[in-house]
């Protein structure tokens, strides 16, 4: 998904520099027959897409190496306990223990009050790849964040005690079901479907909390459904015009929050009947990009795509945009928010 954000950025810098002819192609040296093609908006490129190759590495998951934690589910109504069953470890369980540990003893009360869930401290621990002081840093951020953007706010707002102006928002920004999430993969993590042509609004913070809030169901389902705590992504192309591109300002703040403040959270995202130009800049950097990392974002197209989505999804609980072999329920956005934040829309 940062990628993809990063491609809309590209797009957008190049629609705005056009007239300056910024992608003129030169010739390093006009004498020499096999000089060097120099790319002039390489440096561009290159800045929007070094952060990507950085993405959180997990393998497949395999039993005896999962971590067990066991919470309460918020919703007071349910009275059936939601398992974290966790992920793949990325280091000893000594290790991972004794790291969480760490970052816990320099919590203050009030931020361990904070904390989304049991594995949170984990998540960070392995996304700053065991560095503690590092992890303790940008948990401090995150839960400061959390606050500061009224992340719990953001979630209940559809309960009945829930925050009436922040519920309007919400519902203004999901009635078009640009995002929401609809069934799970064979493993039980949810499916977040994103419609980027199905775009309503250019306010940015109300896109932001519109963001947070379907993450945050994405979460709540996927840990109700599995005790896993990754979601999957899938991005349908469908209707989408380069008008459509979000601005620059809204690129950066997504990919703040994904970046800082959701890591170890996506498992895959799926990127169906992609434009033309998005397959391209893809096949310019996917090669130096690491072959787990390159993994987690896939390019559905075709019969290729058909059987790549095929291998994670019952195609006959997926929609058509991801190669659903059944026409499924339309979205009812009201229905949708309605219903508890743990499941996905039609559950």
């Amino acid at each position: 998904l940062i990628f993809l954000c990063r491609v809309s950025f590209i797009l957008q810098n190049l629609r705005t520099h056009k007239k300056r002819n910024i992608m003129r192609v030169t010739n390093r040296n006009a004498s020499t027959s096999n000089a060097p093609v120099c790319i002039r908006s390489r440096s561009l490129i290159s800045a929007c897409f070094t952060p990507c190759i950085d993405f959180d590495i997990t393998p497949e998951m395999e039993e005896e190496n999962v971590v067990k934690f066991k919470e309460v589910h918020d919703d007071p109504a349910d009275e059936n306990e939601v398992v974290l069953v966790g992920e793949e470890r990325h280091f000893d369980e000594a290790i991972e223990v004794e790291g969480c540990k760490q970052i816990l003893a320099a919590l203050t009360e009030e931020e361990k009050g904070h904390l989304s869930d049991a594995h949170m401290t984990l998540r960070y621990f392995r996304a700053e790849k065991g560095n503690v002081p590092h992890a303790i840093s940008k948990i401090k951020a995150s839960l400061a964040w959390r606050r500061d953007f009224e992340v719990e706010k953001i979630k209940n707002c559809f309960t009945p005690t829930g925050d009436i102006t922040m519920r309007k928002i919400i519902a203004q920004e999901n009635e078009t079901g640009k995002i929401y999430a609809r069934g799970y993969d064979k493993d039980g993590r949810a499916i977040l479907y994103l419609h980027p042509g199905l775009e309503n609004s250019n306010n940015e913070m109300n896109n932001m909390r519109h963001l947070v809030y379907s993450l945050e169901r994405a979460i709540a389902a996927t840990a109700k459904k599995s005790g896993k705590e990754k979601f999957n992504i899938v991005i349908s192309y469908k209707g989408f015009k380069l008008k459509n591109a979000p601005a620059i300002s809204v690129v950066r703040h997504t990919v703040d929050i994904l970046q800082n403040h959701y890591p170890e959270r996506m498992y895959r995202a799926y990127v169906c009947d992609p434009p033309l130009v998005f397959r391209t800049f893809w096949s310019i950097v996917k090669p130096f990009i690491d072959p787990v990392t390159r993994d987690k974002l896939q390019f559905c197209h075709g019969k290729a795509g058909r059987h790549v989505l095929m291998e994670r999804f019952d195609l006959e609980t997926t929609e058509r945009c991801a190669c659903g072999t059944r026409e499924l329920r339309a979205f009812n956005s009201t229905e949708y928010l309605n219903a508890p934040l743990w499941k996905t829309f039609d559950e």
